[in-house]
Parts: structure tokens; sequence; C-alpha cells
């Protein structure tokens, strides 16, 4: 089969969380220029308004949903929109996720329960109601979870984040044995260390150089570099992966 047909993302509807920018939208704009139309879903929507109107200028399909990953009934309703404005969606990319920087001694409750709330229970939610909808119209589909290198490699202070991704990564083979009967593929791709907003708080100053040279390929990663993953993931090429991991950090989980 030609390369051109094992990794084509024509026609599909792929939901993105988190989509409004960084790698969320970098992977958004990687699967449109490759033919598939996307929702960029996120809670801050003027900012996935603009992103989906770059898009549109530029020749793709991009549809803007606000969507808060901690409410049931929003992502009830961005489905619906979805559905009603794009088509079924055939791919959904759990992006969408928060860090908190503290002491594990100082860490509070209620800034632990945040991030669990959007990087593990938001994540649950969005795939399961993603999931409801493939299983009710027998359709196969493709879930990807963005968890990080982190899962297994914690840092300090950063105790909420690391737990959350370790088990959002549990999550991914949990839902992966369930739903492989029903073909919905669930995979994971753990990310290093990229410049995103959410990565900003730890490598300002000589955080970023300090992080590239801690990264065997001598540099942080940008969003170019999730494309080949994610057109994986989300295409018939990986008609035969469920359950798997696949790490794209320049060497960083290997290195000294």
């Amino acid at each position: 089969m030609l390369a051109s047909e094992l990794f084509d993302v024509s026609g599909k509807v792929v939901l993105v969380t988190g989509g409004a920018r960084g790698i969320g939208l970098a992977m958004a704009r990687t699967l449109v220029l490759n033919g598939a139309s996307v929702a960029l879903a996120d809670i801050a929507h003027e900012s996935a308004e603009a992103s989906a109107a770059t898009i549109r200028s530029e020749g793709g399909t991009a549809l803007a949903v606000g969507l808060d990953v901690r409410d049931e009934e929003k992502i009830t309703s961005a489905f619906d929109l979805v559905e009603a404005e794009l088509g079924n969606v055939g791919v959904l990319i759990n992006n969408a996720g928060i860090a908190h920087r503290d002491k594990a001694v100082s860490l509070s409750p209620k800034d632990w329960r945040s991030v669990m709330e959007v990087n593990l229970d938001g994540a649950f939610a969005v795939a399961q109601e993603a999931a409801r909808r493939m299983i009710r119209d027998r359709r196969a589909g493709s879930i990807i979870n963005v968890s990080s290198i982190l899962a297994e490699r914690p840092i300090r202070q950063i105790a909420a984040y690391s737990a959350s991704k370790a088990a959002l990564s549990q999550l991914t083979g949990s839902l992966a044995l369930e739903w492989a009967k029903h073909g919905i593929r669930v995979n994971e791709i753990r990310p290093g260390w990229f410049e995103t907003g959410l990565t900003d708080p730890f490598l300002k100053g000589p955080g970023s150089k300090i992080m590239a040279t801690q990264t065997p390929m001598g540099r942080l990663g940008d969003g170019l570099d999730l494309a080949g993953a994610v057109l994986l993931l989300a295409s018939e090429a990986s008609r035969y992966m469920t359950g798997s991991a696949i790490t794209v950090d320049g060497g960083h989980s290997i290195g000294k």
C-alpha cells in the first residue's frame, strides 16, 4: 500500500481538546493539511475561534468549540455541535491539560484536585463520550491521549501533573482493552519538553537551555516533531495498534 493511502486522514473528523494553541493546535494543523476536518475544543473559546479562522483562511476546515472538560453537559454539547457541523467524530485527541508547580509538602488539596480534574477526569469523560457515540453507531475510531514522559520519569515540584499523566497512561491501556472489540483504538503520545504555554513556567530563564542540553538531540521539541506520531495514530497506518505509547522527546527519557 502506498504511504499516501496508508496515512490518509482525508474525510476524517477530528476533535482536539486544548486545541486552541500549543501542541494541540500543531497536531490539528497537521491533520488539516492532510485532509481532515478539525474541531478545536478549548476553554479559551476566543483563542480557538482565532485559530480556527486562520486554518479556514488557509483553505482548511476547522470549527471552534467552547469546552470545559470538567463539565459533562458541555462535553455532550460539544460533540452534538461537531456532529451537526462537521459529522461524526472519528478521531479524538485528548490534549487538554494543566500543570501546577509546588513542593509536595505545600501542595494544597484544591490544587491537586484541579490538576486531576482536567488531566485525568476530563480526559476520561471526553473519551467516554466519544466511545459511547462510536459504539452507538457501530463505527470504529481512534482515541489519542496526550500524556508525557513525566508519567514515568517525574521531576521535582510537579507531583500532581506527573501522577495525573501516569494515571492517564494506565487509563489508555484499560480503555484500549475494553473497546478493542468495537474497533476503537486507544493509544498515547508522550511528548518530552516542548515550548508551550503549559511549560513556560518551567522553562523560564535558563530552564530552556538546561532542558535542551539534557536532551540527547540537543534541542526542545516543536509542533512539527509530533506530526508523524499523530498521523500514524489517526490513520489506518496504526490499524493494529491499541494500548500503545509513542514517546517523542529527542531521547530525553533515555538520557543520563
